[in-house]
């Protein structure tokens, strides 16, 4: 049985080259992540009343008497 050659410095190379375009897809998906988290935070921290105002009291609806 012979055995196929194998083009080792072609294997390496694209090893190299494919594991460059996957760590900058992951780069750009942990950016895009962060900024997605902060925007969510933001919009949550704006919607949140502040603790420092005292909350509306509720008035009740006149009897009918």
């Amino acid at each position: 049985m012979v055995r196929a050659k194998v083009d080792t410095q072609r294997d390496e190379r694209a090893k190299r080259e494919s594991q460059i375009v996957i760590d900058a897809e992951r780069a750009a998906r942990e950016a895009k992540t962060a900024r997605l988290r902060e925007l969510r935070l933001a919009a949550q921290s704006s919607q949140e009343p502040d603790p420092t105002m005292p909350k509306p009291t509720r008035r009740r609806a006149p009897s009918k008497g």
